[in-house]
C-alpha cells in the first residue's frame, strides 16, 4: 500500500475551483438588534454600561434579572390551585423581562456566518430561485459558505463578521435599547419587556459568499444582494430593524466544463 499526502490548500483550492465567489461590504441603515439571550458578561455590561452600576452593585442586579425578572404574575383572584385568575372579559397579562445582547469576542461584537447565510436563503426563497432553479437550495445549504474579509476579519475565528466602523475601521460600538410587546399563550396575554444591545446604523460588516455556479448565474448573485437587505438581520425586524445597504459588491464566476453525455 502506497500512501499519498494531500495538503490542505489543495483541498481548498478545489473548492474555490468550483464555486462563484462574491464580497461585499454592507452598511446597516436602521439598528441592528442582537438577539443573544445575555450571558453573565453579557448582563455585567448591561448593568454597567446601561443601569451605571457600580462594580460593588454589579453583582446583585445580575443576580436580580435572572433570579427575579424573569416572569411577575399577574393579578386577578387566585384559582383553587393558587394561581392568579384575570378578572371576566379580561385577558390574564403578565411581565416578561429578558436582556439580548450581540455576541462578542476579544476583537468585539460580530455577526455569526450562518445569520447571513440565513438571510440569503430566505432570499433565494422569497424571490423563488429556489423553486426555479431545482437542486439551488441543497446546493447554496450544503456547499454554500461564508467568510469575513476585511476589516470583519478581526479574529482567527471563520465564522465571526465582526462589526466595525470609522477610518480606519474600528470594534463598532453597541448599546442597548428596550423593546416591548406581547405574546399570546396557554396562560393568557403576556406582556414581554426586553432591553437589547444594539449596532447604530452606520456600522459596517463585510464577507465573502461562496456557492456552486451551475444554479446561480450573475443574474440570481445580484437579485440575491438586491433583496437581502431588505430582509434585514438580526432581532425585532418587525418593527424595520437591521435593515442595511451594500456598499460595494464584486464577484467572480468560474466556468465549469460539463461534459455532454453522448446520445446513443
Amino acid at each position: 500500500m502506497t500512501w499519498k499526502n494531500v495538503e490542505p490548500q489543495e483541498l481548498r483550492d478545489i473548492y474555490n475551483g468550483i464555486t462563484l465567489v462574491a464580497e461585499a461590504e454592507c452598511e446597516f441603515t436602521t439598528d441592528f438588534v442582537g438577539g443573544q439571550p445575555a450571558d453573565d458578561k453579557g448582563l455585567e455590561a448591561f448593568c454597567r454600561f446601561h443601569l451605571k452600576l457600580t462594580d460593588d452593585e454589579i453583582p446583585a442586579a445580575v443576580a436580580r434579572i435572572k433570579g427575579e425578572e424573569l416572569a411577575k404574575p399577574s393579578t386577578g383572584a387566585p384559582t383553587p390551585n393558587g394561581e392568579a385568575q384575570a378578572p371576566e372579559g379580561e385577558l390574564k397579562e403578565a411581565e416578561s423581562y429578558a436582556v439580548c445582547s450581540i455576541r462578542h469576542c476579544e476583537a468585539g461584537p460580530w455577526l455569526g456566518d450562518w445569520q447571513i447565510k440565513a438571510c440569503l436563503k430566505c432570499a433565494a426563497t422569497r424571490v423563488d430561485l429556489f423553486s426555479s432553479k431545482k437542486g439551488a437550495k441543497g446546493d447554496m445549504s450544503h456547499l454554500g459558505s461564508i467568510r469575513p474579509i476585511g476589516a470583519s476579519k478581526a479574529c482567527e475565528h471563520a465564522g465571526h463578521i465582526h462589526l466595525y466602523t470609522g477610518d480606519p475601521p474600528f470594534a463598532a460600538p453597541t448599546q442597548f435599547k428596550k423593546y416591548m410587546g406581547s405574546v399570546h399563550g396557554a396562560q393568557g396575554r403576556v406582556s414581554i419587556v426586553h432591553d437589547s444591545e444594539i449596532a447604530l446604523p452606520g456600522t459596517r460588516f463585510a464577507f465573502q459568499f461562496r456557492v456552486p455556479p451551475l444554479k446561480f448565474d450573475e443574474t440570481a448573485l445580484k437579485l440575491l444582494f438586491a433583496t437581502i437587505p431588505i430582509i434585514g438581520l438580526g432581532s425585532v425586524k418587525a418593527l424595520e430593524n437591521g435593515k442595511f445597504r451594500v456598499l460595494s459588491l464584486r464577484y467572480d464566476i468560474p466556468e465549469i466544463k460539463r461534459k455532454e453525455k453522448e446520445k446513443k
